[in-house]
């Protein structure tokens, strides 16, 4: 049984800030990677190829520990759990700056997926725990608003501040951080929610999964993160390259082209989540997959790079008003596991961003423009199926949720 101790708004508000800031943290090491990969080619001498297992094995065995430390944080709460994994993250991140070797960079990467996979995890867990689903779109749009954050920080400061600070530099003082996190949850451990259930045999946490899947609202949510993290994931991890190639840019303009990927997350996630809760999610999510489908369509002409600039950033409008709303859905689908099922949405998001890039990196090989037009289309039809599998995701749905999540 989950008990909960009484929280205060502002109790709540305060746990809420810090969640977000560990969330920017994680998202600014996860995407600080894809954007310097011409660097590291530069510096290890590495073959194009190998150096891919920095962003496709990191997302693959990222998303598979969510599903583990999700299940945990439902069992042993989601304190303890969360500030062994902060240790863990600081620790492999403190690891891959000190790489020598493009392999030890390529296996310190991986490892630290499986510090970082839980952190978010547990932080969108504490939300669902937190605020009930009528009104979850806000704090998630927060929530998303911070990982769009670090999303857009790391892509364009990660490799601006190559040349000036050195990326080795980056990644000491962002597993710093991990640090401080993970003392102020110490602190704070007393106004954590507490979990004391008994854990249960893997068997039963696989039937849980497959129940989720088996249920049309949970099996279609599941299908469509993991298709929508494919095509971001994968368009995301090469755009560096691509601005390389096409531009023949280097660490600094590749940061200044990318240095509007997340800003709408920013300035907009709140207000789109408030549109989920108002309008229903039946609306703005399928907006956001023809959108984002739009935005790559827009990349296949040799546009100015001002042109791009915006493209760019207005592709990643396209995540925020998709995965925030459906992660939401996926936290209301059952609450006394919220930690594993979100853990569970969390592992097919990054699996499919792990698929995508591997998928993109294949298409590269015909031509960029071939590549991203696939991307595109493939979207688009996501974009138009999702109408009709979100059609139930009305605002009556929202309330009549509110009734049985309070």
């Amino acid at each position: 049984m989950e008990l909960r101790t009484d929280h205060s708004t502002s109790n709540d508000d305060v746990q809420l800030w810090l969640m977000s800031i560990l969330a920017f943290t994680i998202f600014y090491v996860n995407y600080m990677v894809a954007p310097l990969i011409p660097a590291f080619l530069r510096e290890f001498s590495a073959p194009t190829d190998q150096l891919s297992w920095l962003l496709a094995g990191y997302l693959v065995v990222y998303g598979i520990s969510t599903l583990v430390f999700g299940a945990l944080s439902d069992w042993w709460g989601r304190a303890p759990v969360l500030v062994v994994l902060l240790c863990f993250a600081a620790t492999t991140i403190f690891m891959v700056s000190f790489a020598g070797s493009w392999h030890t960079l390529v296996v310190a990467r991986v490892l630290s997926g499986a510090g970082c996979g839980g952190i978010v995890t547990i932080g969108l867990a504490t939300v669902g725990d937190r605020y009930p689903y009528a009104v979850q779109g806000r704090p998630m749009g927060r929530m998303f608003g911070a990982i769009a954050g670090g999303i857009g920080f790391g892509s364009t400061l990660g490799p601006i501040l190559n040349p000036i600070f050195g990326w080795r530099n980056e990644f000491r003082v962002l597993a710093s951080v991990c640090c401080l996190g993970a003392v102020l949850i110490c602190k704070d451990v007393r106004s954590s929610i507490r979990v004391h259930r008994r854990p249960i045999s893997l068997g039963r946490v696989l039937r849980e999964y497959f129940a989720i899947l088996d249920t049309p609202r949970g099996g279609r949510t599941v299908m469509f993160i993991f298709c929508n993290g494919a095509f971001h994931g994968g368009i995301f991890a090469w755009l560096g390259l691509l601005l390389t190639r096409r531009y023949h840019l280097h660490d600094t303009g590749i940061g200044l082209a990318l240095a509007g990927y997340g800003l709408p997350g920013i300035f907009l996630g709140t207000t789109i989540g408030g549109w989920g809760d108002s309008y229903g999610r039946r609306y703005v999510v399928p907006f956001g997959f023809l959108w984002a489908a739009a935005c790559a369509f827009l990349l296949l002409p040799h546009s100015p790079r001002f042109i791009v600039a915006l493209v760019i950033t207005a592709l990643s409008l396209g995540f925020d008003a998709t995965h925030p709303l459906m992660s939401s859905i996926t936290t209301s689908l059952d609450p006394q596991h919220r930690g594993q099922i979100t853990g569970f949405a969390t592992f097919a998001n990054f699996l499919g961003m792990g698929t995508g890039a591997l998928f993109f990196q294949h298409l590269i090989v015909f031509s960029f423009n071939i590549a991203i037009a696939t991307f595109a289309s493939i979207q688009t039809v996501l974009g138009l199926t999702a109408l009709y599998g979100f059609r139930g995701e009305r605002p009556s749905r929202i309330r009549s949720a509110k009734l049985t999540t309070t």
